[in-house]
């Protein structure tokens, strides 16, 4: 988005910041404002500052996203962990339409589809029909969110186009909504009972335009900021639905809870094992797999909650809940790259064994269960169970792994590097969310058995800490101890900034960076990370640096900088480059420099003169006085000119044998160069007798002036070149001006 206004503007998390407030404002307003009072229509008016500016945020986003993928699958997890406490809360009003957050997902892939240049034109528009469609089938608000995305990001240039599209489609929305009301008011088509003027409130949309005309192109914020309106989002709705939902069937919001779990599962599991593509990887997807199938089962208990039903399906979750337990103990070992010993493989099949077969003969005998019935004084009926001594073994032998993960990790975690610091509290947040839903049950705090919610969440946990943390690190520890002992300066930064490791080299160079920290905390760091800045100039050494990306299967997980010391090599670049633009006997520029400068100066369209100069009698020096003298006085010569053009911005050179060139920058009055003439021709004498020189030599001089700033270099070198000779013709000694 054109930058429309200075810093001191409205940066994108402020804008997003109001968006959140107003959207509080709306749908506190639903909750306990009648609609059609004047503070219930003040609040929803309010409340349409909402859509618009994450509209808005969504096409900077997607502007400036490094990774458009994980960008699109955040929405749509977003979109699904939210969709229980928005039905929940809104209740029936929606039916079975999706969040906002759906509606984001769908003008993100709108403008995505639309920006795609190898998607052919009639690519396109399937796809964007195929979109449409979705919205106007699921879509909370059909179709608004792809016309107010497609408007920002192809105006996004110009705020004047952008207010009055965005004006003129929110218009036409309101005007089509106030035509259907009257018509359905007669024809009665449609199950709704809308006055003509119900929906002017949707006008309020137009409302955030001066907000978005002072954005200042900034982000804002801090690393948190970004997920702050998704976790904020779904939070909200919840509190709002336990304070003044309209779902009050605890059955159907369980079901609403699993379903939606389920879901997240099978996204989850897709996102991973995209990423994921190693075999050693394998853990993290058959533990999802695992996971579903309990999960699963679960919602078939509370779906039909019969004695016979949930018997059955008691069996598939401990078989399950079995695999789940062997493979998070085979994710703990990959993950952290521990080694397990066999005897808690063989302990842990054991038991599971014995908890299969125990399920499995619960009629025949009382291993596992020493009673199984369904009942209780619930809003649906729960199992109730007296457990037998597998049942003990089964959870004692869970507790005790699930505790020894937690120790080792504390012990091990004293001396573990950064990054092996965060997969060790990947690990722990993963066992206590699963156990913490479990004691919920256990200690009498909820009357229903929330084990399923644990399990959601450690796997959620799991699948974020296996794709931040558990790529491309590998590559990290297994090279670190290379690294440490490299001559040059390393420093490996993780995807998101943060700081992962530096070697002793990359210590002294940056002193002040700390592990752990991200580099925005750093501003040459950041500009080298950012491609800004390849250089640095350190204790009179200069740097030069490198970036390296880390990535397995094309998936970037951090960059590895490498610094190294390049102050010879400058050195030797700057002598080379000296020599290649420098005349070998006089020190002056050469042609290149000349052409170069000229150039420059004409696509600038910057004013000046080109003086053209070379010796008389040149060739009696050599032929008199030998070659040596010759070079003397060419030198001096050379010195002179120097001199004549001291008080000029002047780029001084030979171009070869006795002929010298000068241009002058800026300067174009015929009389000041004349008399500049003037004194290179009368001063030569004296020149040459201080410098103990014969002389025998004179200057003629040629100047062409480019007054426009718009000559061609070898016209305007022509014209010089024929008022040298013209001189030379007419007398030598002497200077000419080209004819314009």
């Amino acid at each position: 988005m054109q930058k429309t206004a200075a810093k001191n503007g409205l940066n994108l998390f402020v804008l997003k910041l109001i968006a959140i407030f107003a959207m509080t404002i709306d749908h506190v307003a639903w909750a306990c404002v009648p609609a059609d009072s004047v503070w219930g229509q003040i609040m929803h008016v309010i409340g349409r500052f909402t859509i618009p500016i994450m509209c808005f945020a969504i096409v900077e986003g997607y502007i400036h996203t490094k990774d458009l993928s994980k960008y699109a699958i955040r929405l749509l997890i977003f979109a699904i962990v939210s969709s229980t406490p928005f039905y929940m809360f809104f209740g029936q009003m929606y039916s079975y339409r999706q969040n906002i957050i759906f509606d984001l997902l769908i003008a993100l892939l709108t403008i995505t589809v639309l920006d795609k240049e190898k998607l052919t034109l009639t690519g396109k528009i399937v796809s964007v029909i195929s979109l449409a469609v979705i919205s106007v089938i699921l879509g909370g608000w059909p179709l608004l969110t792809m016309v107010y995305a497609v408007i920002f990001f192809y105006f996004r240039k110009n705020m004047k186009k952008i207010c009055i599209f965005f004006s003129l489609a929110t218009v036409l929305m309101v005007v089509g909504i106030v035509i259907f009301s009257l018509v359905n008011s007669k024809l009665h088509f449609a199950n709704v009972d809308w006055k003509w003027y119900d929906k002017l409130y949707l006008l309020g949309f137009i409302l955030p335009l001066p907000l978005l005309y002072f954005y200042n192109g900034e982000k804002g914020g801090n690393r948190y900021a970004s997920p702050f309106f998704y976790v904020y989002y779904p939070a909200h709705l919840l509190i709002l639905a336990l304070s003044f939902g309209t779902m009050n069937d605890i059955r159907k919001i369980f079901l609403l809870l699993q379903g939606t779990s389920i879901f997240l599962i099978l996204v989850l599991l897709v996102v991973v094992a995209v990423n994921n593509k190693k075999s050693s990887n394998a853990s993290i997807i058959s533990m999802l797999i695992f996971g579903l199938l309990f999960m699963v089962a679960y919602f078939g208990e509370i779906a039909n909650p019969t004695e016979e039903t949930i018997k059955e399906l008691v069996k598939i979750e401990y078989v399950a809940d079995c695999g789940f337990i062997i493979c998070f103990t085979w994710f703990v070992s990959d993950f952290l790259r521990m080694k397990v010993p066999a005897t808690i493989y063989i302990v842990e099949s054991a038991i599971s064994a014995l908890t299969v077969f125990g399920v499995y003969t619960m009629d025949s005998n009382k291993l596992f269960y020493e009673s199984f019935s369904v009942g209780g004084d619930l809003a649906y009926p729960v199992a109730i169970i007296e457990p037998g001594i597998l049942y003990i073994m089964f959870y004692t032998c869970s507790v005790l792994v699930f505790a020894a993960f937690l120790v080792v990790n504390y012990i091990m975690d004293k001396e573990s590097s950064y990054i092996e610091h965060q997969r060790r509290k990947t690990i722990n947040y993963a066992v206590f969310v699963l156990w913490f839903f479990i004691a919920l049950k256990v200690v009498g705090i909820s009357k229903y058995d929330l084990i399923a919610f644990g399990v959601i969440s450690a796997m959620c946990i799991v699948a974020y800490g296996a794709i931040q943390y558990g790529f491309v690190n590998d590559s990290k520890i297994i090279a670190s101890s290379v690294l440490l002992h490299t001559s040059e300066s390393v420093v490996v930064v993780d995807i998101t900034g943060e700081v992962l490791m530096m070697n002793d080299n990359g210590r002294e160079l940056f002193p002040y960076v700390q592990i752990g920290k991200n580099v925005r905390r750093y501003k040459k760091l950041k500009e080298i990370l950012d491609d800004q800045k390849n250089t640095l100039e350190h204790d009179n050494h200069v740097y030069g640096f490198r970036k390296e990306a880390l990535n397995e299967n094309g998936v970037v997980q951090g960059y590895m900088i490498w610094a190294s010391d390049i102050t010879d090599q400058i050195e030797v670049f700057n002598e080379i480059k000296s020599k290649a633009e420098t005349d070998g006997l006089t020190g002056l520029c050469n042609r290149s420099v000349l052409e170069k400068t000229v150039i420059g100066e004409i696509e600038k369209h910057e004013s000046g003169a080109l003086v053209m100069c070379d010796l008389d009698n040149f060739k009696s020096v050599n032929d008199h006085y030998g070659h040596g003298t010759g070079d003397a006085v060419l030198i001096a010569y050379g010195e002179h000119l120097r001199e004549c053009f001291k008080e000029f911005d002047a780029t001084v050179c030979r171009l070869g044998g006795d002929e010298f060139t000068v241009y002058v920058k800026g300067e174009t009055d015929e009389e000041t160069l004349g008399k500049t003439a003037y004194k290179i021709i009368a001063g030569l004498y004296d020149k040459m007798v201080k410098s103990s020189l014969p002389p025998i030599v004179g200057s003629s001089v040629g100047i062409a002036v480019n007054n426009k700033g718009d000559a061609d270099f070898e016209a305007l070198y022509q014209k010089a070149d024929r008022a040298l000779y013209y001189s030379k013709e007419h007398g030598k000694n002497r200077f000419h001006f080209s004819e314009s």
